[in-house]
């Protein structure tokens, strides 16, 4: 241990991908950042598939051309077989490519690039008590399921019918018999699924899902033994690995869900998969790390810049983190409800749909559409007036580096509230209703105080919120 250890405005704890991109970004701000991450070790790495909507966390950052120089194999798409022997082949819109990486790999370059940005990185590891000792005003806690600060603060709670252990092993064959060997494959099977990606060329990753209460793991039969079993119970990955070598593996990782009670405390936050881990089914690992390692440096940027913000940017990270992975959790159950061939507790436990988050919202299309006819046949003056349910209220809103207190359309079923719809200010939209003798005249003033807007965006916001009962009469 140095005798002195660095100050710092944050401290960030751990190396992943999370503490990489909140560290990156917090530099760029300005912010005096310290990482600690433990020295790199000869531990298997483990494969991930990043989608396209990554590209935007590394263009936030400014380091997809880095990303893209690092030799990573581009994916376009994915090759599906979920609860039917038919392949459904997924390519990725508009021609976009993602990322097959490995986590060791993918967060050595962009810890390089936080550095870059002026983050100082000490290899090295340390403890809880010097974690929260240390001389800074904030410290994000990034070590993945490690949980330094998570295990003594944040109340982890494993997610009931989600205990699962990936086993995987790498597979080397001088060509892959597949359409698109970029292509991330899943499988379902009785009780399990399974998936690969490429690493090189010639080098795939296999992995099989399984529950260890009802595999041969409580047994003692080893994961060789488990591993091998659970490969030949599938059909395509099965085909695929017959002509291969196995190159290394196979190795087990926990892939359980959990959660955090508590993502944050006065001088920390709980980052990535510190917070919560959602199931790899979703290959939105990496992504929802970078998404929690930006907001994180959101609400630890607004901290510090106006402490009297503070508590509100601590208590929008942690709904933000909550609302993350509920509708990761129902998302997950869902494709697991699709996915299911036989009636075996695997998937039982996994889609049960008691106690999922996110609800299914009425479709509001008709609705919208007949408030449009209305608008057409509406007489003149228009007599528009504010449902009695709305009213304004200040808010939290994200920007790309701090949280803003802004003006809001709230209502009962919308306690956050809601400020642009379509392109369209509501919050003027509403305001001025009762002013429009006739929809032409609404149209013109709206432009004249709010500036320039297309005719179908501002027809639809005002559709809505009649449908919606935020406005009233025409």
């Amino acid at each position: 241990m140095p005798s002195k250890d660095p100050d710092a405005d944050v401290l960030v704890v751990g190396g992943g991908p999370a503490a990489a991109t909140a560290s990156r970004l917090l530099s760029l701000w300005g912010r005096r950042v310290v990482v600690v991450a433990r020295p790199s070790t000869d531990d298997p790495e483990l494969p991930e598939s990043l989608t396209p909507s990554c590209g935007k966390f590394f263009d936030l950052m400014g380091i997809r051309p880095r990303i893209d120089a690092a030799g990573f194999v581009a994916s376009r798409g994915h090759t599906v077989w979920w609860g039917s022997p038919a392949p459904r082949v997924e390519p990725f819109a508009e021609g976009l490519h993602g990322w097959q990486v490995t986590t060791g790999r993918l967060s050595e370059v962009m810890l390089e690039e936080a550095a870059a940005a002026g983050t100082q990185v000490l290899r090295r590891t340390a403890t809880l008590e010097e974690v929260m000792g240390w001389p800074a005003a904030f410290r994000l806690d990034c070590t993945g399921r490690t949980g330094l600060i998570a295990r003594a603060h944040g109340r982890r709670r494993y997610e009931p019918g989600h205990r699962t252990v990936a086993l995987i092993s790498r597979w080397q064959a001088e060509g892959w018999p597949l359409d698109d060997p970029s292509h991330t494959l899943l499988e379902s099977y009785e009780d399990g699924w399974a998936w690969s990606v490429p690493i090189t060329a010639t080098e795939r990753a296999v992995a099989v899902m399984v529950d260890p209460r009802t595999t041969a793991l409580t047994r003692g039969d080893g994961p060789a033994a488990v591993y091998r079993a659970e490969v030949a119970k599938t059909r395509r990955l099965r085909a695929l690995t017959s002509g291969a070598v196995l190159s290394g593996g196979p190795w087990g990782w926990d892939a359980s869900m959990y959660s955090a009670d508590r993502p944050a405390g006065d001088d920390w936050l709980l980052v990535g998969d510190a917070a919560s881990f959602v199931d790899p089914l979703s290959s939105a690992g990496v992504r929802k790390a970078m998404a929690s390692g930006w907001l994180a440096a959101v609400a630890v940027n607004t901290a510090l810049a106006q402490p009297r913000l503070k508590e509100m940017a601590l208590a929008y990270f942690a709904a933000r983190e909550a609302e993350t992975y509920a509708r990761f959790l129902a998302l997950t159950r869902r494709h697991l409800r699709d996915g299911a061939p036989a009636d075996h507790p695997f998937w039982a436990d996994r889609s049960a749909v008691e106690g999922d988050a996110e609800a299914v919202s009425t479709d509001e299309r008709p609705a919208v559409e007949a408030a449009f006819e209305r608008l057409k046949a509406a007489p003149t003056p228009l007599g528009l007036r504010i449902g009695p349910e709305v009213r304004f209220a200040t808010r939290p809103a994200l920007t790309e580096r701090e949280l803003v207190l802004e003006r809001r359309l709230v209502t009962d079923r919308l306690p956050e509230g809601v400020r642009y719809l379509h392109g369209v200010d509501v919050v003027a939209l509403v305001e001025l209703a009762g002013e429009a003798s006739d929809v032409p005249g609404f149209y013109d003033e709206y432009r004249r105080r709010m500036g320039p807007m297309d005719p179908p965006p501002f027809l639809t916001a005002l559709a809505t919120a009649l449908a919606r009962g935020w406005l009233i009469g025409g």
